[in-house]
């Protein structure tokens, strides 16, 4: 028997992205997720329950089809079985290079997940997955699957853990005028001025990532920060702010301030709480735009930034975007490209940037094991060549820098670096 889906819209364009990185010898679009558990990791539990996961999820190794000017599919039989490998390492295995070596590994596995032991019996849980058949909170999900059959050996996979996310109602006339909606909003940004770090031109280069974790009391303070200017309802705005001026930082350095930074933020369309499919990218995106002269102070930055937001999402921009994207799915993937690199000098986003909120909040141990902090280390494209990506667990802020390299320099990561340090916590 064969089965099909759909490519969601987000799908068809990490497809592209990873098409791109894999023609400019950049390797393949992974991300990492990186769970630090106390003592008690049942490794045996741990990997019976990847595997009942990994036997309940064909599409995992389903075959890719596109054909022209049709929608592309994910294509297997019942008897597709997908496989995700790992091994269990000892404690003189350095967490840092071996997630950099992950993160720049050429296997085709769709997940992966290592174990890193620890001379105190604790352990580091590191999962590599392919980006167009992920996002960070797909993940999360995955995660959290597994730690249910690993609590409960009788437990029954979820059954069909994949699709895209269901059409919306409305005939071909309400998405022509979503998809006119989007159009102008992104042609409007796309006549000023913008760049990227990694200029242009897509470029070999290893990936790259710095960490940078805050402690509960330096996480409350920047919280607190937050909401003074958010009054406690909706903080994107002030990181994105901040992600914003760190870049800034750099490019003045290098004396090639652009005339605006502009930038893509992800709207995940599965609920917190709900029990959504695992598989495949169910997100649409706000674009934002600031003037070089509006991110020179924080808090005006972030007040524009925020009534951006209330602007796109009262436009119903993000499904705008999603129907934008359903669209373009059926286009050849160099057409595709050419359309998105076109209309921005080539430099597809300034940087990529999201918050995922709490981080694995449905867990608290994981096969015998408490779960005591956790991130996501997505690798970034070059262009942009940079992505700041935020996360929070147990009370505790981390923030992920990812480059290419190349297409910055370590002093520059290192301005980068302080530059979101002494913004988030302040003077």
């Amino acid at each position: 028997m064969k089965f099909r889906t759909a490519l969601s819209g987000a799908d068809a364009f990490l497809l592209a992205v990873e098409r791109m990185m894999l023609a400019a010898g950049q390797g393949r679009h992974l991300g990492l997720t990186v769970v630090e558990l106390g003592p008690g990791l049942d490794v045996a539990r741990l990997r019976s329950a990847v595997q009942r996961v990994a036997a309940a999820s064909p599409l995992a190794a389903a075959r890719l089809h596109h054909p022209f000017a049709r929608v592309p599919q994910w294509a297997w039989t019942g008897e597709t079985r997908a496989h995700f490998p790992g091994s269990e390492y000892g404690p003189e295995t350095g967490r840092a290079a071996f997630c950099a070596a992950r993160l720049n590994a050429a296997g085709d596995e769709p997940v992966r997940l290592d174990v890193l032991a620890h001379a105190d019996g604790t352990a580091t849980l590191v999962m590599c997955w392919r980006h167009f058949l992920l996002d960070g909170r797909g993940a999360e999900l995955l995660l959290a699957e597994i730690a249910r059959l690993a609590d409960d050996p009788a437990a029954r996979p979820q059954e069909k853990s994949w699709g895209p996310a269901p059409a919306r109602a409305g005939g071909w006339r309400t998405r022509l005028g979503e998809a006119e909606s989007f159009k102008d909003h992104f042609y409007k940004n796309a006549r000023i001025g913008v760049a990227s770090l990694a200029g242009p031109e897509p470029r070999a280069g290893a990936a790259r990532f710095a960490l940078e974790h805050f402690s509960v009391a330096e996480t409350a303070r920047l919280a607190a920060r937050a909401s003074a200017f958010t009054r406690g309802i909706f903080s994107l705005a002030w990181f994105l702010a901040v992600t914003v001026r760190a870049h800034r930082a750099v490019f003045q350095k290098r004396g090639a301030e652009p005339e605006s930074y502009q930038a893509s933020c992800a709207v995940q369309e599965r609920k917190r709480g709900a029990r959504h499919p695992i598989w495949q990218n169910r997100v649409s995106q706000l674009f934002f735009c600031l003037r070089r002269e509006e991110a020179a102070h924080l808090e005006d930055a972030a007040r524009l930034l925020h009534e951006q937001f209330t602007t796109l999402t009262h436009a119903r921009m993000p499904q705008a975007f999603a129907t934008m994207t359903g669209l373009f799915r059926r286009l050849p993937t160099a057409w595709y490209l050419r359309f998105i690199r076109g209309n921005s000098g080539g430099h597809i986003t300034s940087f990529f940037y999201s918050h995922t909120g709490q981080f694995l909040p449905e867990c608290a141990t994981l096969a015998g094991a408490t779960i005591r902090d956790g991130w996501h280390i997505p690798s970034v494209s070059a262009p942009p060549g940079t992505g700041i990506f935020f996360s929070e667990r147990a009370g505790r802020l981390t923030a992920t820098i990812s480059w290419r390299e190349g297409a910055v320099t370590d002093d520059e990561i290192a301005l980068l670096r302080a530059t979101l340090r002494e913004d988030l916590l302040g003077p």
